[in-house]
């Protein structure tokens, strides 16, 4: 995944929309700062303003009341923040948001704090009758700009009854002239229908009225970091214990039912696995907000407790080591939504420029246990999998590996099948659901072997991505010749548009390839993108870390991988130039904690890179270099690796200790700093040098001028050294930062 700074346009209430503009090498701390502050404390506060509210009628809208100093934000959860400016009568207006809203805080009988409400006055919407029913106004109607709000009327007993989403039945009273209301929620709503030959082809709603929330907790979110801590749940997801070593995976068969308008899902996992070492007891992972129904075992259901999103699960006899057995969850409910602030993923339910249902699955951090059931956990992968996903009639689906089958269903609903042929990390699986459109194409590979390559978009996008996919070939071409082969032929190549960018394994997801704060602009930016996804094929999806804390394997070679495609259209100098315009923040080791699912971002991209970049100088023989990364691509193919064993690969490639070197740009903040004194004596100059680091023993060499126009290597240490130079002054004197990242002190 590229790092990104998040900008968000916010619209009407009723169907909150989130639009992502990237911003070229954006740090996770700028993407708060966009939304509109630092990200909030989860501690108690004694504001009764602060805290999480949520709509009866809609779980999906769900806002939180956080303080950045003096400011009152409101985040809408899905979309963004924005400041609450305060208004007379104990009212505040949501800047930004169209129709103009203003929110209240309501009081109980004690005078807390217990709900708000939000007025906001609604334009008037049209809903299209998609299906009949019994007489000329029953059916199904769905709102046209937003595509996941469906109304039903239905006849009964001579009457007219309305139903939206899990709402309950309502009868709709006639007010005359083929009008009618509904009432939901005590909020009232006006409803005209426009008929053809005496049947309903759509209706028109209008009203104006409080939206009304619930405060449902007092405490904020904890978002876990090195400044907030870790919580249990941190722990239980990234921790291995023995309930989940016991086991090895080696297949999952997912099935799942979306379900649009209620924003929900039901489905099914199968599991396989070798047992490592006898048990009866074993951890499965999924998040608590969806529900368990059954767990199948050879046609037996099993007894299970759940805590917090950890699922234990008793068979009914001790399995013994080098078993292969299986079991079958079924599941069911409303998963969460993405929280950018949080960096927490979910599932975004949005619609596209035509308003079209557009929905992607984005899971990395959080864990794919957010939506479906798994050992959830970045050290164990399937060998293979399979991959159903049902959707309504008109959507397709694009998840992982090579489309087996698409069945139209008697139930009005679609089901695309999909198997990966490799091992995948869970993450990696993704359902991506919208009116795609698609075309094909073919890579001719060194040794005359065919890789499949498709397309998936937009139909609206559908030049723009013929213009920007024809890049593929060649960045594969690149990607072969300095990382090695291919990681997975047999699944192909597939890349797609998606609403967020994201490396999912033979489903790369590149983002919108528009801006989308204007529909008629290319997003030339986007090609980045795809080099930046395309390259986790190799890093991050077959060798990828076994821990969060060493995602730097994942996003510094993936970054990097951008770098050496501008230096191989444009030249080395251009693009280093480009490398190190922008500078990292350098306030956190770019390694994270371990054990505690420590999902981050930040410097291990930048930074990353040109840790990559100096260590190439630093050795000096290309050759060797990328040796070095096709030899860990051959080593460590499709396996899960912690940073030791990355590092010792380097060392042992080039017969040299660089762990002074990995310690320094990996473990600590701060770079190695060059202290310099230069005097001039006599016709040349006379230099005292040394490292300033944080690793006793940092010895690295760096490239300065020892003659006028040109740079060599000189080779200081911790300990202060003096050297002589003839034939020049002070201002002659220069030290390489473009080849080496670091900070020179004295000059």
């Amino acid at each position: 995944m590229r790092d990104f700074c998040h900008f968000y346009r916010i619209l009407p209430l009723s169907f909150l929309l989130l639009f992502l503009l990237p911003a070229h090498n954006g740090s996770a701390q700028n993407a708060a700062a966009a939304a509109g502050g630092s990200h909030p404390s989860a501690a108690p506060t004694s504001d009764e303003r602060i805290g999480v509210y949520r709509a009866k009628f809609d779980p999906a809208l769900e806002l939180r009341i956080s303080r950045n100093g003096d400011q009152l934000l409101v985040q809408i959860l899905g979309q963004g923040r924005t400041v609450l400016a305060p208004q007379s009568g104990g009212r505040y207006a949501m800047k930004g948001v169209r129709p103009a809203a203003t929110m209240e805080f309501l009081k109980n009988d004690s005078g807390r704090i217990d709900g708000c409400r939000v007025f906001q006055k609604e334009p008037l919407y049209t809903w299209e009758r998609v299906d009949g029913g019994d007489g000329p106004l029953a059916g199904t109607y769905r709102m046209a700009i937003n595509p996941y709000h469906v109304f039903h009327i239905r006849a009964k007993d001579g009457r007219l009854i309305g139903q939206t989403g899990n709402s309950a039945e309502t009868p709709l009273t006639p007010l005359g002239r083929g009008r009618y209301e509904f009432v939901r929620e005590g909020n009232k709503y006006q409803l005209e229908f426009k008929t053809v030959a005496g049947k309903a082809v759509s209706m028109v709603a209008r009203g104006s009225y409080p939206y009304l929330l619930t405060k449902i907790s007092s405490v904020l979110p904890h978002v876990s970091n090195r400044t907030n801590g870790f919580t249990h749940a941190d722990t239980v997801q990234g921790m291995l214990t023995p309930l989940r070593t016991c086991y090895d995976v080696l297949f999952y068969g997912l099935s799942i039912t979306v379900l649009p308008e209620t924003r929900s899902i039901r489905g099914s996992n199968l599991i396989r696995w070798r047992t490592v070492h006898s048990f009866r007891r074993m951890q499965v992972d999924l998040y608590e907000n969806l529900a368990v129904d059954t767990i199948d075992y050879h046609g037996r259901p099993l007894h299970f407790t759940r805590e917090g999103n950890a699922v234990y699960i008793d068979l009914p006899a001790e399995l013994p080591e080098g078993s292969v057995d299986q079991l079958r969850i079924y599941y069911s409910g409303i998963p969460l939504q993405p929280d950018i602030d949080a960096l927490k993923g979910g599932i975004f339910w949005l619609t596209n420029r035509d308003k079209r249902i557009w929905i992607e699955s984005v899971t990395q951090g959080i864990g794919a246990s957010v939506y479906w059931p798994c050992k959830d956990h970045l050290s164990d992968r399937p060998d293979s999998m399979s991959i159903s996903i049902t959707v309504p009639h008109g959507l397709m689906d694009i998840s992982n590996g090579r489309l087996l089958g698409r069945t139209e269903l008697s139930d009005g609903q679609t089901r695309f099948d999909w198997y990966v042929d490799y091992p995948i990390v869970t993450y990696n699986v993704v359902m991506n659901i919208g009116d795609y459109t698609h075309f094909s194409d073919s890579y001719v590979r060194e040794g005359g072997d065919t890789l499949a390559l498709k397309f998936y978009c937009m139909s609206y996008n559908l030049d723009s991505a013929r213009k920007l996919f024809a890049d593929a070939k060649r960045m594969i071409a690149l990607y072969e010749k300095l990382f090695g082969p291919y990681p997975c032929p047999r699944d192909g190549f597939t890349a797609l548009e998606s609403i967020y960018p994201m490396d999912h394994q033979g489903a790369v997801s590149i983002g919108s390839m528009r801006s989308p704060f204007n529909g008629d602009k290319y997003d030339g930016d986007v090609r980045r993108t795809l080099w930046h996804e395309s390259a986790h094929e190799w890093w991050g999806n077959s060798v990828g870390c076994s821990d969060y804390a060493d995602m730097w394997i994942h996003e510094a070679f993936a970054t990097y991988a951008e770098y050496l495609n501008e230096e191989s259209l444009r030249g080395r100098a251009a693009a280093l130039k480009d490398l190190t315009r922008d500078h990292p923040e350098n306030k956190e080791p770019i390694i994270g904690v371990y054990n505690v699912n420590h999902f981050h971002m930040g410097d291990m991209y930048l930074k990353g890179a040109l840790m990559l970049e100096t260590l190439r100088s630093v050795i000096g023989d290309d050759s060797l270099w990328f040796s070095i990364f096709r030899g860990i691509q051959q080593r460590f193919r499709q396996t899960p690796v912690s940073s030791k064993e990355i590092e010792a690969y380097f060392n042992t490639a080039t017969g040299k200790d660089y762990s002074w070197f990995f310690d320094e740009y990996l473990r600590y903040p701060h770079i190695p700093v060059l202290v310099l004194s230069v005097q001039q004596e006599g016709d040349g100059l006379r230099v005292s040098y040394k490292w300033e680091a944080d690793v006793p023993g940092f010895r690295m060499p760096v490239k300065v001028t020892l003659s006028k126009g040109g740079f060599a290597f000189i080779y200081p240490t911790t300990t202060p050294q003096t050297m002589e130079i003839k034939g020049m002054g002070p201002k002659d004197f220069a030290v390489d930062r473009e080849d080496f990242y670091i900070d020179v002190r004295g000059l």
